[in-house]
């Protein structure tokens, strides 16, 4: 009897230790996902200082909420603005998906990528890769991943931002999940005091101007960029956008004759188009609208103020590091009319 006794213990320990360890993924979508599942300082172990205060914390984000026992170690990370933030903050992912360009990672990023495990493209990530990797933490963005959000939520607790390229709340968001939040306040500290340079500097320059970000697209067609990662900045830097792009709803406009020509127009007119070796599409589209007389007649061009720009920093990375790369970008150009 005292045999089986002890035999009828020892299994229900293992059967409400079982319990304890699946129970942390399985809460339902938009719940306190995961509590007692650790998230923060990815791929590498967290800094003593965010163990010291890793207090519990509770995040509200895009598709519900997540609690946060302490920093997390191993992180995924599924869109490039969430990569570009993390490696600012320090942070090296466990994975993350690959770059648009550049792949698998940005250029200006690369040499913190190293060991980063790819896991495919941001608009379909790797789901099996993402298991693999026993993550403690994974940050997507509701405009990319809502479908796949039940799926993430049972792999490890799942933060949501609501899209893509508003840095400044994906930042934030990002650097509470990882502890992170006085570095990222230093970073944007940073920001404003460059921000307030940048005006000082070219508020005289710039005065009522409106600029333009375009992209010519290699099925003949010209773009008009509305909102977005650098529509973000104009706007914060005061910088008016045309008449004729002001379109409520709008991210983008299409152009897909040169007779539209006068809706590309702008004080300033950066170009994000980028050439891919072996396709030489885009730079034909270009050469076709660029050669067009009524190119000529735009008065960006005119006086002069027409400038390619790199689409990296200027559209696809989305993030603090991207931020600073444009701004830097911008106070060369208009600080050297």
């Amino acid at each position: 009897m005292k045999w089986a006794r002890g035999l009828f213990v020892l299994v229900l320990a293992g059967a409400l230790a079982g319990c304890g360890a699946g129970s942390g993924n399985s809460e339902p979508s938009g719940a306190s996902e995961a509590a007692g599942s650790p998230e923060a300082s990815g791929g590498q172990a967290s800094s003593a200082a965010a163990q010291e205060s890793g207090e519990k914390r509770t995040i509200e984000h895009a598709m519900g909420s997540v609690t946060l026992e302490k920093p997390p170690e191993r992180i995924v990370l599924l869109f490039n603005g969430a990569v570009d933030n993390a490696v600012a903050l320090g942070v090296k992912p466990a994975g993350a998906v690959e770059s648009w360009e550049e792949k698998p990672w940005y250029e200006f990023l690369r040499d913190k990528m190293e060991g980063v495990v790819n896991l495919g493209e941001e608009t379909q990530p790797n789901i099996e890769a993402i298991v693999s990797l026993k993550p403690d933490l994974i940050i997507g963005a509701k405009s990319r991943h809502e479908k796949i959000y039940p799926q993430l939520s049972e792999i490890a607790p799942t933060l949501m931002t609501e899209n893509v390229f508003d840095w400044k709340s994906n930042l934030k968001l990002g650097a509470q999940a990882m502890y992170k939040e006085k570095e990222a306040e230093q970073l944007l500290q940073e920001w404003d005091r460059k921000v307030a340079e940048f005006k000082e500097k070219t508020g005289s320059a710039l005065g009522s101007k409106e600029v333009s970000l375009i992209r010519f697209e290699s099925d003949g067609s010209a773009r008009i960029y509305i909102t977005g990662f650098a529509g973000t900045i104009f706007q914060e830097l005061g910088l008016a956008r045309p008449k004729s792009q002001q379109v409520e709803g709008k991210t983008v406009i299409n152009l897909t004759s040169k007779e539209q020509m006068e809706q590309l127009d702008g004080d300033y007119i950066f170009d994000i188009t980028r050439f891919t070796e072996g396709d030489e599409s885009r730079q034909q589209t270009k050469d076709a609208w660029t050669t067009h007389p009524l190119w000529n007649s735009l008065k960006g061009v005119k006086a002069g103020h027409y400038y390619p720009v790199d689409v990296v920093t200027w559209n696809l990375s989305a993030g603090i590091l991207a931020a600073q790369h444009l701004l830097d970008d911008l106070s060369k150009m208009v600080g050297s009319e």
